[in-house]
């Protein structure tokens, strides 16, 4: 019978292998083994003739006998869904129970307290064992630990979903027959042939074999050995739960992250507020304290997959190194927005190492420039020296230390440099040693560190330096992540630049006088400023993705837009008059330029179009052109027929009275002087003409000297005399030739509007320097020119109440004016003062003109 049994449960290891839970099914297949063992050993000491080999399988029997409780209790824990067969501190317990007892089995020859053996004859010779208190003591405590298995069990039983309970009839006959090889053992002194040993092989056996065949149909329904597979199937840490939110399972990784050694089967409440407050289906994060570092969870509660193993499922999931990423992606797109956002670029960089430092796992950030010497930002720590001061101290240290290995990263045109603790201790070259270094650094949790450079074109260089307590330090995705934002600052920074700049440019653009706006290559409006708006007719809305062809008046040739992009593509101005339309039809002219906006390869990339609207300019051009010319013209012709009619006029009476009244004679004098004055006028104005020439005017140099000598000529031509006070610097500078015309112009206006002879009339004339330009001060002592031509001298127009009366003064303000000038004049009792004020040799051109160097004086320009 028992060998039997024996090979049946071994046997029971082929049907093992279909159990799904791995704890049930590894703790069953050692009760099976060893209940088998138990059974052959029996069996193999029955067959042995008495002696000492008997007597050894007995004990080995005993052995294995008691080890089948611990298997049981194994089995039981897992198929009850409890966790005592993982729990460490239980399995190390009964480590040293087991020990102690096949100790005391395995030495009773030395010492015989636990059994003895004697000879019997019947019905067979075998060894009857003989055993003593430590083998009674030792059955109590495994018919004990057996008994707490089954309640196990039973409690499980209990738990079923719902309020109905669970009443497991195959598990009660197990039980019972587990318990029925006592009844032959104690018979057996009584009742014959029943040999007196230990039945319970068989029990075991029967119990082990039943477990096996109806574990998976029946035991299923009223039980749940599943749970502990459930939460091992748990990514990360895993709660189980039933009905009534109680904790039924766990993993270790849960246990962990609640800082607890075991979970107790409780409700949810009682073990963490926080889960508890998690809706079915619903995703949180959490942080939680784990062997001394804040870490992230994401906690997720679910419901579970089989409602007969569990209700829900709380899973809790490590998402501390994503969180972090997720952070660092924060950064990187606060300095891409920070191109519209900060007002202040350098500020937002001076606060970069304070918002690294709000990522949990970094607890000291640095940017310190590549010298050493210059102040640094710091941010972590949280220490100062009132509150702390021996750790501010150690804080100072770790700086310093790091100050001096980010700089020699730098210096090294290391992109990236990534250091853990130690390893740092042995970059840095400092006066403290590396145990100190390593003390500092794990006072404060510090694992790795890293420096990055922040480049900033033609600036000062900096180095990001980042501590972490992370336990892993920095892995490759969050390196890379720290380098891509350390090289998009100074990006953003020239962004930001670039940005306030084309605000201003774009301020000055819509606030400028002239139409404007910008195509693309292929010429669709992409801008318009205001001014376009004003002139065309179009607003920007219907401009933006038109072509400028809605302003095509329809009158310039084909060639025109040909020369047009032909000059632009090729990356040249073109400047050219076109006759455009406006929105309502009407036609202006405009004086167009377009300029090609290229990129590094010289392609361009857009145009920009500038319009100035000539048509009224053209217009008064041209009626002052005709009336200039018909004036003049006409003025001649009529000065010539005045004249010519004068002197026939005065032969006739002369012919006729044979003589000129003094009265007829006065008036025909008038009539000369009038007809003269006229004819100085038309000539004057011809001089004028000439001398404002745009293509003349400037062009041509004299010495200064020569200044002097007009002056002096001028004077005497009138009949008078001028004083000449010259700075020597004037007489060796070249001064535009315009110049002895204006001081010709002036020093006539004294002598002419002078009421005293001309050798009365003090003329004072003053050449002087100063800082580049070149002042004329003429001076008299007469009347002077009146108040109102004085004003109009100054302000270079008249009116109905201010006019001039004559060319004189207006060929000095504009022949002034044209080179650069200035003209001040002042009249008091003591004459009249003019002060003229032109730059010296080139400067007007320059101004003008944009001309980089000057024509060589006295050459045509």
């Amino acid at each position: 019978m028992f060998a039997v049994t024996g090979i049946i449960c071994l046997l029971g290891l082929l049907g093992v292998r279909s159990l799904d839970h791995p704890d049930t099914r590894l703790s069953l297949a050692w009760l099976l083994v060893l209940s088998g063992a138990w059974s052959l050993l029996t069996a193999i000491q029955l067959a042995l003739q008495a002696g000492p080999r008997a007597r050894a399988t007995h004990t080995a029997a005993l052995v294995v006998g008691i080890a089948t409780v611990f298997a049981w209790l194994g089995f039981a824990s897992a198929y009850a869904g409890r966790r005592y067969h993982r729990h460490r501190a239980v399995r190390l317990t009964s480590a040293v129970i087991f020990l102690t007892i096949i100790g005391a089995k395995l030495t009773n020859p030395l010492h015989g307290a636990y059994f003895d053996m004697a000879v019997t004859a019947e019905p067979f010779r075998h060894l009857t064992p003989i055993y003593y208190t430590p083998h009674w003591v030792v059955t109590g405590f495994a018919y004990t630990a057996a008994g707490v298995g089954f309640l196990w069990l039973f409690e499980s039983f209990t738990r079923k979903s719902g309020t109905t309970k669970s009443h497991p009839l195959l598990l009660y006959a197990l039980v019972i027959a587990t318990g029925l090889p006592a009844v032959p053992f104690a018979l057996a002194r009584f009742v014959d042939p029943l040999v007196f040993i230990n039945y319970e092989p068989l029990g075991v056996a029967v119990f082990a074999l039943g477990v096996l065949f109806y574990a998976r149909a029946e035991f299923t329904q009223h039980s749940s050995p599943d749970h502990s597979a459930l939460a091992d199937n748990l990514s990360d840490g895993g709660l189980v739960l039933d009905d009534a939110d109680i904790v039924i399972d766990y993993n270790e990784q849960a246990a962990t992250v609640l800082g607890l050694e075991q979970i107790p089967r409780a409700p949810l409440d009682e073990i963490d507020a926080e889960l508890t407050a998690l809706s079915p289906g619903e995703t949180q994060r959490v942080t939680r304290t784990v062997a001394g570092h804040t870490r992230t969870y994401e906690a997720t509660r679910s419901t579970a997959p089989d409602a007969l193993i569990a209700e829900e499922s709380i899973t809790l999931k490590d998402v501390t190194r994503a969180t972090r990423l997720e952070e660092l992606t924060g950064i990187y797109q606060e300095i891409s927005e920070a191109l519209v956002n900060v007002t202040d670029p350098w500020e937002f960089v001076q606060n970069v190492p304070e918002r690294f430092e709000s990522v949990d796992a970094y607890a000291l950030v640095r940017l310190s420039p590549s010298n050493s010497d210059q102040s640094r930002t710091v941010a972590g720590l949280g220490i100062t020296d009132q509150e702390m001061p021996d750790a501010s101290e150690t804080a100072v240290g770790t700086a310093t230390a790091y100050a001096e290995w980010a700089a020699s990263a730098a210096r090294e045109d290391e992109p990236v440099r990534a250091a853990t603790a130690r390893e740092h201790s042995h970059e840095v070259q400092t006066e403290t040693t590396d145990a100190a270094w390593s003390r500092r650094a794990s006072a404060h949790g510090i694992t790795a560190c890293l420096a990055v450079p922040v480049c900033f074109d033609e600036q000062q260089q900096f180095v990001l330096g980042i501590y972490t307590t992370d336990p892993t330090g920095f892995d490759e995705a969050e390196r890379q992540l720290i380098e891509e934002i350390c090289r998009r600052i100074p990006e953003t920074i020239e962004s930001i630049d670039a940005h306030r700049e084309a605000l201003q440019y774009k301020k000055a653009i819509d606030h400028a006088g002239a139409a404007m706006f910008i195509t693309d290559t292929e010429g669709t409006i992409q801008y318009v400023n205001p001014a376009f708006e004003t002139l065309t007719g179009y607003t920007a809305e219907e401009a933006v993705g038109s072509n400028p062809r809605i302003l095509n008046s329809g009158e310039m040739s084909e060639g025109h837009y040909e020369r047009l992009w032909q000059t632009i593509l090729a990356g040249n101005v073109f400047e050219e008059q076109s006759i455009n339309e406006t929105k309502h039809g009407n036609r202006y002219i405009t004086q167009q330029t377009i300029a090609p906006v290229t990129d590094e390869d010289g392609e361009p990339v857009a145009f920009v179009a500038i319009q100035l609207d000539v048509t009224d300019k053209l217009l008064r051009e041209q009626r002052l052109s005709v009336l200039h010319r018909v004036l003049r013209h006409n003025l001649r012709t009529s000065i010539n027929v005045i004249d010519g009619h004068r002197s026939l006029l005065a032969d006739r009476i002369a012919e006729q009275t044979g003589a000129i009244s003094p009265e007829i004679q006065d008036s025909l004098d008038t009539i000369s002087e009038r007809t003269a004055a006229l004819a100085d006028h038309s000539e004057t104005a011809r001089d004028i003409e000439q001398s404002l020439s745009a293509e003349a005017l400037g062009t041509v140099y004299v010495p200064g000297e020569e200044l002097a000598a007009v002056a002096e000529e001028t004077a005497r031509e009138h009949g008078g005399s001028c004083t000449i006070a010259s700075d020597e610097e004037v007489a060796d500078s070249q001064v535009y030739s315009e110049l002895k015309q204006v001081l010709t112009e002036l020093v006539e206006n004294a002598f002419v509007h002078s009421d005293a002879p001309p050798s009365a009339v003090d003329v004072r004339v003053r050449l002087t320097t100063a800082e580049g330009r070149l002042t004329m001060t003429v001076e008299d002592d007469g009347p002077g020119i009146s108040d109102q031509e004085l004003v109009f001298l100054e302000k270079g127009g008249e009116d109905q109440l201010h006019h001039g009366s004559g060319l004189g003064l207006w060929l000095i303000n504009w022949l002034t004016v044209s080179l650069g000038g200035s003209v001040t004049a002042s009249t008091d009792d003591d004459g009249t003062t003019i002060n003229v004020t032109v730059p010296l040799q080139g400067e007007a051109r320059q101004d003008v003109a944009g001309t980089a160097e000057s024509p060589v004086a006295g050459t045509d320009g």
